[in-house]
């Protein structure tokens, strides 16, 4: 009975231990965000370099499988991965996040530079998704549909 109590006492400290933990990586914020570095890659591709200013007040954890889609008039856009993310426990840190993206076939090099010229985030919307983990692969995943780009961008 007493070995039961201890077992039941501990796990409910883990649980109370996590659930604070929880309540912190609710804080983490992307507080900037620039494009370093564009290299094209062929007529439709590119690859970059991404500085993402993060301020994460909880423990370390990692971003990966991050992939993101970039749309105008119901047309995908752009297709955009990002390479996984360590992210320091308790900092206020920019990270370098190597990206590499695809233009859609809907669209050419030519469409986009025009699109560009005249760049308006209300007309576009995106899909953006990943996996959160700490500890291996205790996580979750984020997954955010058809946010307009606009309300994207006034977050960072």
């Amino acid at each position: 009975m007493k070995r039961t109590l201890k077992i039941l006492l501990i796990a409910l400290l883990g649980l109370l231990c996590f659930s604070s933990c929880v309540s912190k990586y609710r804080k983490v914020k992307i507080s900037s965000c620039e494009i370093e570095s564009f290299l094209p890659s062929g007529l439709k591709g590119f690859n970059a370099v991404a500085k993402v200013g993060i301020d994460n007040p909880a423990p370390d954890f990692n971003i990966k499988s991050i992939r993101a889609t970039i749309r105008r008039d119901s047309l995908d856009l752009l297709y955009i991965n990002a390479e996984n993310i360590a992210v320091d426990g308790k900092c206020n840190k920019v990270y370098k996040v190597p990206v590499s993206g695809q233009i859609s076939k809907s669209f050419s090099l030519i469409q986009v530079v025009a699109l560009a010229s005249k760049f308006n985030p209300d007309e576009y919307r995106v899909d953006i998704s990943g996996r959160a983990t700490v500890a291996g692969n205790l996580g979750k995943d984020i997954e955010y549909k058809n946010v307009p780009l606009k309300k994207f961008i006034e977050k960072l």
